[in-house]
């Protein structure tokens, strides 16, 4: 069975920019504004020699009036369910105390 590696994190960390890098192709859209990724995007690539599932999702945590939030959030439930490994993306400059100690579920 192939690990299943679901990359997670705040909006805007770069969860996208590292999500192409790793698969070697522009296949995630990458923008430099908060809620851009709003699904889950997965990609069979392999690091290695090693062949893995790699799945990008949308910012946790998107405080915004768009109406997008329960629906991101439900899309990263469901790439943390089906997970076998997780990558947490923070910004380094931002931390990431803060926004875990609000969040409902990750």
């Amino acid at each position: 069975m192939k690990p299943v590696l679901a990359i997670v994190g705040r909006p805007n960390v770069g969860k996208s920019a590292l999500f192409n890098r790793i698969c070697g192709k522009q296949i995630a859209l990458v923008y430099d504004r908060p809620g851009v990724t709003r699904d889950r995007l997965s990609m069979e690539t392999e690091w290695e020699g090693k062949p893995f599932t790699l799945i990008d999702t949308g910012g946790v945590g998107l405080d915004d009036e768009s109406g997008f939030e329960e629906a991101i959030q439900r899309e990263v439930n469901i790439a943390l369910e089906t997970a076998t490994e997780l990558l947490f993306v923070v910004d380094g400059a931002k931390g990431c105390v803060r926004w875990m100690r609000r969040s409902r579920r990750v």
